[in-house]
């Protein structure tokens, strides 16, 4: 854990919808739990320009879960798609017209198909607590004191301080070339314009594959065993 005690100072004044998250409604039975790479591949075959856009991310599709979000089935287990799950990306503006041609198509993850539904625009939220299921671990900082302050570095090149951060425990996304290990991370006590940077910007690699993007959270009280 790494906590200061001190106040969020107002900022500049940034553009709040550069970057926005198209949501698709899915219809599916189920997908592997660990589908980042296989997710990411099919999407570029439809959309080739997220493979390059530096600032596209996408989020990992998440079934029912529980403890806010922290909590995932065993990556050997399938994931039970509801009709509230959904396919999210992370877009620049100007690619959300482009992104939206993936309605209407039938993605297939390992032999798990899903039809992709209606999309609509969800501007970023700058709560003041943020957090992220994956972040990557590079290789000096996987203990979970080194990654708090390797966090914390990378969180000073963007001009966000880091106040009160919480990481989970360790976890790999598998790629072709070897696993990478990543941590959850939580933030609280952030000006808006500190979340709106950091949502937008992201920290370190992997965003292709659910690396390094934060969502809006109510509260870091309420997360009582993070993973």
């Amino acid at each position: 854990m790494f906590w200061q005690d001190d106040t969020p100072q107002q900022g500049p004044e940034i553009v709040p919808d550069l970057i926005v998250d198209l949501v698709f409604k899915i219809c599916g039975r189920d997908l592997p739990s660990e589908h980042g790479y296989a997710l990411s591949q099919a999407l570029a075959s439809i959309l080739p320009w997220i493979e390059t856009d530096p600032t596209a991310g996408i989020h990992l599709i998440h079934g029912a879960e529980s403890g806010n979000g922290w909590l995932r089935p065993a990556d050997d287990q399938l994931l039970q798609l509801s009709k509230r799950t959904r396919l999210v990306l992370r877009l620049p503006q100007g690619k959300v017209d482009s992104a939206r041609s993936l309605s209407g198509q039938a993605i297939e993850i390992e032999g798990h198909r899903f039809e992709v539904g209606p999309a609509r625009v969800r501007p970023l939220n700058p709560m003041s607590t943020v957090f992220a299921r994956h972040i990557a671990i590079e290789a000096e900082t996987d203990d979970e004191e080194q990654f708090l302050y390797w966090a914390a570095e990378q969180l000073d090149d963007l001009a966000v301080p880091a106040r009160k951060m919480l990481c989970g425990r360790r976890r790999e996304i598998q790629l072709p070339d070897g696993p990478i290990p990543t941590r959850s991370l939580m933030l609280a006590e952030l000006a808006s314009h500190e979340s709106f940077t950091l949502q937008q910007r992201g920290l370190g690699i992997g965003r292709k594959f659910g690396c390094g993007l934060f969502l809006p959270h109510r509260n870091i009280k309420a997360v009582n065993d993070p993973e």
